[in-house]
């Protein structure tokens, strides 16, 4: 018995010995219904000429269902991507806000590589991260292609966007463990440069050439099959026809956020019971979540300034969304008065003036509350009377699943 018990020892040592050389497997998990969301925050310099034109700050919120795995494993994704920007106009002091969302469906091998119909301005970066078929171990390399697809619709007045491809190098650095996960320490460096030829260049548009260099450390979780958090730094420099430079400069950072879901009738009837007292306040169900609407919100007139009865209604509500720790969005609404462009832009401001309020409350961070205009869109009443277009001038708080 002491001799069987010592084989086996012997063969189990040498097993976990091997497993140790043969490394560790990198791919991603991606069965039908799996759902991720990432959020992360982007501060960004931009510089006109070699001139420091503004500083931004990007909140993005990513949400990703697996709607299909293929036979070769590899899965059809959708996307939600909503952002918001913070702007500060260097020149003005004027801050620019706006908030904007967006969907695509992309697929995804389990290797990492994706591919993306050809009107798609999302994803910024395609295929990174991307791990090759064979196991790897810490300081093992490798390379792999990816492309930055960039929108430049307003910049350069492209109606589609851009594609730059790249070659990535990888190195497995360590394992670390967080929070009791093993993760996987992964760094990412590429360059990337263009060169448009002025033959390729349609009439009215405005980009020459691009070049940029991005540089990540990724902290992988097998075990998820996803990324769990990483860092970023990138310069990207643009040329217009008539040699004006555009470059960006910036920070990153993101990570996988937990919830739970409220998006069900229980939740609802709590939160309808919690508001009962207070006015024009109704909730309902929808795709992105449970919303609370405020109709009828009071602000200064022509402006984004919040009465004081309004925000004794807005600290009431603070008190039933720090029950939860899903992100929220902020939508604003206006009644049909005024010009389109008014009427949006002001919904905006109204918007990020209640998120701003919930932010001093302590409701949430800047990181997990996004906002939107929907100007005058959007009715629930109509904009012939004075009390349905009391109801129209509504911000909606979506507690977001």
């Amino acid at each position: 018995m002491k001799k069987l018990y010592s084989i086996i020892s012997f063969l189990f040592a040498v097993t976990a010995f091997s497993f140790a050389q043969d490394g560790i497997l990198l791919q991603f998990k991606q069965n039908e219904g799996d759902s991720l969301l990432h959020t992360s925050e982007v501060n960004e310099e931009a510089y006109l000429n070699d001139v420091l034109n503004n500083t931004t700050q990007f909140i993005n919120r990513i949400s990703t269902t697996v709607q299909k795995q293929n036979d070769d494993k590899s899965a059809q994704l959708y996307t939600t991507y909503m952002t918001t920007q913070n702007t500060l106009m260097n020149k003005t002091g004027n801050h620019l806000s706006w908030g904007e969302e967006e969907f695509v469906t992309t697929t995804r091998t389990i290797n990492g590589k994706l591919t993306y119909s050809s009107d798609s301005f999302l994803p910024t970066v395609f295929s990174v991260p991307s791990f090759p078929d064979k196991p790897v171990r810490a300081g093992d390399t490798w390379t792999s292609e990816g492309k930055e697809v960039h929108d430049f619709r307003e910049l350069f007045n492209m109606k589609n966007a851009i594609s730059i491809p790249f070659t990535a190098k990888y190195k497995y650095i360590k394992d670390e463990i967080i929070n009791g996960k093993t993760l996987q320490v992964i760094d990412v460096s590429y360059q990337f440069y263009q060169n448009n030829s002025q033959s390729n260049i349609n009439k009215g548009e405005y980009y020459l050439k691009g070049a940029g260099v991005c540089k990540e450390t990724i902290w992988w979780d097998n075990n998820l099959g996803n990324i769990d958090h990483y860092i970023e730094e990138f310069q990207i420099i643009f040329y217009a026809i008539d040699g004006t430079k555009f470059e960006f400069r910036g920070k990153a950072h993101g990570e996988v956020t937990e919830y739970k879901s409220v998006n069900n009738d229980d939740k609802l009837s709590e939160i309808q019971k919690a508001i009962q007292d207070l006015d024009n306040i109704n909730i309902t169900k929808g795709e992105k979540g449970l919303t609370i609407s405020i109709e009828n919100i009071q602000f200064e007139p022509d402006s984004d300034v919040l009465l004081e009865s309004e925000k004794l209604k807005l600290m009431k509500i603070a008190e039933i969304l720090k029950q939860y720790n899903n992100d929220l969005l902020i939508t604003g609404h206006c009644a049909a008065r005024g010009t389109q462009n008014a009427r949006q832009k002001l919904s905006e401001q109204r918007a990020q003036s209640v998120a701003s309020y919930l932010i001093e409350l302590k409701v949430r961070d800047e990181k997990h509350i996004f906002t939107q205009g929907k100007g005058s869109r959007e009715p629930v009443a109509s904009n012939n009377t004075e009390e349905g277009r009391s109801r129209n001038r509504r911000v909606e708080i979506t507690i977001m699943d």
